[in-house]
């Protein structure tokens, strides 16, 4: 039996990357038409995948070294390439449509959770986007980049907002 989750449709519409779990092992799967073919391979957890927004590669979280965020790409070509590590659990969450910053939420024992953005070109370090004493995560780019929703519990209930999407660095956000 296989249980698939996390569904995330191509930004041509004409293709579906999920987190498949296959003998109790859960990787990165992409159904293409009558195609079903596996992404990645390594034994531990590969879950949450995100396109590109020009569907070349799939970011993912894994555990196999470590809380991480990796990317590969969707021609299953390559090794996956870790592009954020830390002893917090992360989950990517929304790519730019310039295809210039990820968001992710990340875990922190102290302070719930937190909402980040990682550059995806030069350098690529993480900044915080939102930290708070409340749970702020699933966030996502509005289409223009200027916005960004995400969930909070600031209000003593999970409720949605809205605030300017500034990068990193820039005043705000």
């Amino acid at each position: 039996d296989a249980t698939l989750s996390n569904p995330r449709v191509s930004p041509d519409g004409r293709r579906l990357v999920v987190t498949r779990t296959v003998q109790g092992n859960t990787d990165i799967w992409l159904l293409d038409g009558a195609r079903t073919s596996r992404v990645t391979f390594d034994a531990a957890a590969d879950s949450f995948p995100i396109w590109s927004p020009d569907g070349t590669l799939i970011v993912f979280r894994s555990n196999r070294t470590g809380p991480g965020l990796y990317q590969k790409l969707t021609s299953g070509a390559g090794v996956e390439e870790r592009i954020v590590a830390s002893d917090q659990l992360k989950t990517p969450t929304s790519w730019s449509a310039d295809g210039r910053f990820l968001l992710y939420h990340s875990t922190d024992p102290q302070a719930n959770q937190d909402l980040w953005v990682v550059p995806m070109v030069g350098d690529r370090t993480p900044s915080v986007f939102l930290k708070t004493p409340f749970r702020e995560a699933w966030s996502v780019f509005s289409p223009d980049g200027r916005w960004v929703a995400y969930q909070s519990n600031a209000a003593g209930r999970t409720e949605v907002y809205l605030r300017p999407s500034a990068p990193p660095g820039a005043a705000g956000p």
